[in-house]
């Protein structure tokens, strides 16, 4: 099974990917303990972003939204299924999730789980996507 930092990387890879693809610049930072993941430029500002990617549809690890940030949950496919799929031809792309911070502290959607604070996998289901919620390049 794939461990978190490779689900981490894969997430932040094909983030930074999608918004070069719409019209970002971007700029990915290196290393484990770090606040920002994704410098993305607009013609305006620079955004912040903040990459959480997971296997499963349960819920991502975050202890506090920094307000600053936006965030981007990306669900990847469980490794078993990738298999399946490359067999029939059919793939099932990752899901995207974009939440401002603001909309995470104002809704309260950071709630206790198991042994740390988390975002349930089915309280983004207005997030799927929102790629507009980002200022635009």
């Amino acid at each position: 099974m794939a461990d978190s930092n490779t689900s981490a990387l894969a997430g932040e890879y094909l983030v930074a990917g999608e918004l070069s693809r719409r019209g970002y610049l971007v700029s990915i930072t290196m290393g484990n303990a770090k606040a920002v993941d994704i410098f993305a430029s607009t013609q305006k500002e620079t955004i912040k972003i903040d990459v959480k990617a997971s296997r499963n549809k349960t819920s991502w690890p975050i202890a506090k939204a920094n307000e600053d940030l936006y965030y981007v949950f990306v669900y990847l496919q469980p490794k078993d299924k990738l298999r399946i799929e490359s067999k029939s031809g059919i793939s099932t792309p990752p899901e995207y999730y974009i939440v401002p911070a603001k909309d995470i502290v104002r809704k309260n959607l950071i709630i206790p789980w198991e042994s740390i604070p988390g975002i349930k996998y089915n309280s983004l289901k207005e997030y799927r996507e929102r790629w507009d919620l980002l200022p635009q390049p």
